[in-house]
């Protein structure tokens, strides 16, 4: 097993298939369950790394005022990739790194076991199996090595992996990137230097056994939080309440539920887990609750119906609203009555490995996403897939 004790973490995109809800955030701050997204990666590094180096570029300072100089005991040192050319420039922006180090993506909710899994060998990248590869770069394998990554095939193997961006590397490869030449779409890739390292020594695959989630649209963000409270049930399968919490007698919680510092649970109230209830959150008296995370100082009124969603930060919702599998970002202004539609998307590509821990209908129903500051009326009713921006 290799000694690695240095992560690398490319972080710095644009993301413009994630907006609205990066419109005003790095992706990597997108939040889930109170905890940014990068957060949540860097949980499943602890005690293995001392060191994580980010590559960072859009809205750069957002991400180091969030987590400074250090997380959970690890290191953090900032470099900045002031060309975005790609994956691979953004590793060539970490340079120069003198030991081993894993080398992950900041926008995938990834497992622990399988940063360990890689780990195994000098040389390594992770292989995920899903339901469509055609939208992955697919490793090419033989006699258990990979010799290379076909980008996007339009017939991929049936038994073929995908790559998921797990890779564990030394500083023999900041050579090798360095003969890269821009691709296509003129960028320098990644996925070229396995080819490149493949030519002069044995490049492991290590099979994922452990959840991956990518959060590349608002869709897959509302999946990864619907994911994140439900590994919550398995962890903590009784209510959770901290103790400054006030929770009427004639409210109801069952399940999961995680309930913070200074929240306000009125009379009537339904809550069913799994569900996280953010630090001075007010839930208004009968209001219904089903699998939703509701973000830090969000307002639910009195009898609004919760199913499926996330309520952002400082968010209100008004008296018998109806939201169903949907995100409202923070500060968000839901009128009385009004209504998120929700819909399945039987034809969505949904390539998420969740270990059984969400159902098909909880990937392919989608409601409406709502950005940042928006007012929606009284009594509106927004049709399902919506996407509603300033």
């Amino acid at each position: 097993m290799s000694s690695a004790k240095h992560a690398v973490i490319l972080v710095a995109g644009a993301s413009t298939r994630t907006r609205p809800l990066t419109d005003q955030r790095p992706k990597p701050l997108i939040p889930l369950l109170g905890k940014p997204l990068l957060a949540h990666i860097l949980d499943e590094l602890v005690g293995l790394v001392e060191r994580v180096t980010l590559v960072v570029g859009y809205r750069a300072d957002q991400i180091v005022a969030t987590f400074g100089e250090a997380y959970r005991g690890m290191a953090i040192r900032y470099v900045y990739q002031t060309t975005i050319n790609g994956t691979a420039g953004a590793l060539l922006a970490a340079a120069p790194i003198d030991e081993p180090f894993f080398l992950l993506y900041g926008d995938n909710l990834i497992d622990r076991a399988d940063v360990i899994g890689v780990a195994q060998f000098r040389y390594a990248l992770a292989g995920l199996r899903v339901p469509d590869l055609r939208s992955f770069g697919v490793l090419d394998v033989h006699d258990g090595l990979v010799q290379r990554i076909i980008e996007k095939p339009t017939k991929p193997p049936p038994e073929a992996l995908a790559n998921p961006g797990i890779y564990h590397f030394d500083a023999e490869v900041f050579p090798l990137l360095h003969r890269i030449t821009p691709s296509p779409r003129g960028e320098l890739e990644l996925t070229d230097l396995i080819a490149l390292l493949a030519e002069q020594h044995p490049v492991a695959c290590h099979v994922c056994t452990g959840h991956w989630l990518p959060v590349g649209t608002p869709w897959e963000a509302l999946v990864a939080a619907r994911f994140l409270l439900a590994r919550q049930a398995h962890t903590q399968p009784l209510p959770q309440i901290a103790p400054n919490a006030h929770i009427s007698p004639q409210a109801d919680l069952e399940g999961s539920v995680v309930v913070s510092d200074g929240v306000y649970i009125d009379q009537g109230v339904r809550i069913v887990g799994p569900a996280w209830i953010g630090p001075g959150a007010v839930i208004g008296s009968g209001a219904l609750i089903i699998a939703s995370v509701i973000e830090a100082g969000a307002t639910i009124g009195a009898e609004a119906m919760i199913g499926g969603s996330v309520i952002g930060a400082q968010t209100a919702v008004g008296a018998q609203a109806s939201i169903s599998h949907s995100w409202l970002d923070e500060r968000v202004q839901f009128g009385y009555q009004a209504v998120c539609q929700a819909a399945e998307y039987r034809d969505a590509s949904v390539n998420v490995v969740v270990n059984g821990l969400l159902t098909e209908d909880d990937l392919i129903t989608r409601g409406v996403v709502v950005a940042a500051g928006v007012a929606i009326a009284p009594q509106s009713e927004i049709a399902a897939g919506s996407i509603v921006r300033l």
